[in-house]
């Protein structure tokens, strides 16, 4: 994704820079490293060709362009973002490019048969009635698709890591995102009406210089304001002078995939 949402008396600023080529790069790399555990996730849910389908907070397009592909010419993707920036370069015959603010943005209801979003909600602090919108747009028997962090993980980490992260969740909350976001999707989405079809987790452990340590250390580098819960010191150094030994292997978030499914289509019974 790029930006979550904009105006509106409750929203705040993306902490995040939103565009630009270093930007690009890091949202190329969550691409790279999430991909395709979300392509397993939709693969779960059921795509096949003739699906309409809608993703949120399409960051730079890859996620959009591959469910063209699966699709295929009788399907058609809507590939949607507050920032358009990283997609208006994309060229496929059943994919669409529409800006969108997931908070005030018109997005019909009972219209698609595969909705979509990741890395997004967490940036919400009112993302609930989000999820609500996503499953009242779904057709019978639609599936939605969410992926979210949750960095509970971290306690499977060395201490030093524990700290740090907890101090970034901490400021992520004065921030208004919640960076424990993912265990808390499958009750919602229960509650938004759908049943739960499939919900997974992973844990990506990782060395120094490994492309998870480069997400992360870009990310805490591309931070917004610079978080205050480091009294003297730049988070972007405190993540520097991590331990990363040698060998030494570390986890930071886990990752959340959660599917839910609306009900199928009820069949109307011929009068007696």
């Amino acid at each position: 994704m790029t930006s979550a949402f904009s105006g509106g008396a409750e929203a705040r600023p993306y902490v995040f820079a939103e565009s630009g080529e270093g930007e690009r790069d890091r949202l190329e790399l969550l691409a790279r490293m999430l991909d395709p555990m979300h392509r397993r996730a939709l693969s779960l849910a059921g795509m096949r060709p003739g699906l309409r389908c809608l993703e949120l907070g399409s960051g730079t397009g890859t996620i959009a362009t591959w469910m063209a592909d699966q699709v295929g010419a009788r399907g058609s993707v809507l590939a949607t973002d507050i920032n358009l920036s990283f997609l208006k370069d994309l060229r496929h015959p059943n994919l669409t490019v529409r800006e969108l603010d997931v908070l005030t943005g018109d997005i019909p209801r009972r219209s698609f048969d595969v909705i979509t979003c990741r890395a997004l909600l967490h940036h919400l602090s009112q993302w609930e009635p989000v999820v609500e919108r996503l499953a009242g747009a779904l057709k019978p028997d639609g599936v939605l698709v969410l992926i979210e962090p949750d960095a509970g993980a971290a306690v499977l980490g060395d201490p030093e890591h524990q700290r740090f992260w907890s101090a970034w969740c901490h400021w992520g909350r004065m921030e208004g995102i919640d960076f424990r976001l993912g265990r808390k999707l499958p009750r919602a989405v229960q509650r938004a009406g759908l049943d739960l079809h499939e919900v997974t987790m992973e844990v990506p452990f990782y060395g120094g210089g490994s492309s998870w340590d480069e997400l992360y250390r870009s990310t805490v580098r591309a931070a917004r304001p610079r978080p205050a819960a480091w009294t003297g010191r730049d988070p972007s150094a405190a993540f520097e002078n991590l331990d990363r030994a040698d060998g030494q292997l570390t986890c930071s978030f886990g990752w959340m995939a959660v599917c839910g499914r609306a009900a199928p289509a009820t069949e109307a019974v011929p009068a007696q």
